[in-house]
């Protein structure tokens, strides 16, 4: 159960992050194309966390906030790569880097787990897959 536990846990948060960050850039977004696809993948987001808090609440799993501290960052990032306006190459390089980071977590807390049902496995394999294709979404910006 603690594999479980470790994985939902860390597919929660995953969605937590990125739901952050592109509220943090959003506002900061001139490009009405590249607006779009941010606010789509913070739909994905959106439903991925409600998905996964509905499957946790049902195995008396209660989802764990992923801090102030990740949040503070996200902001502070965003506020110095922003210094003197930020540019739509700029801002899909940011989420890129941020995406990238959050598929290399999710990769290592999927081989800590290993143990876990293939189910809850399946899940992050899945997340990865559609983090890798918003990437690719996003390297038209650059």
């Amino acid at each position: 159960m603690e594999q479980i536990t470790n994985l939902l846990n860390g597919y929660y948060k995953n969605a937590s992050v990125g739901i952050d960050a592109i509220e943090t850039v959003l506002p900061k977004t001139k490009n009405e194309n590249l607006s779009q696809e941010l606010k789509k993948q913070m739909n994905y987001y959106k439903k991925q966390k409600s998905a996964l808090s509905e499957q946790m609440s049902k195995i008396n799993i209660t989802p764990e906030s992923k801090g102030t501290m990740a949040k503070l960052g996200t902001e502070m990032s965003v506020a110095i790569h922003s210094i003197g306006g930020i540019d739509s190459s700029e801002i899909a390089k940011l989420m890129i880097q941020g995406t990238n980071m959050g598929i290399v977590q999710m990769t290592e807390l999927m081989n800590k787990n290993k143990e876990a049902p293939e189910n809850v496995r399946r899940i992050g394999k899945e997340i990865v897959r559609r983090e890798e294709a918003y990437i690719e979404r996003l390297k038209p910006f650059l």
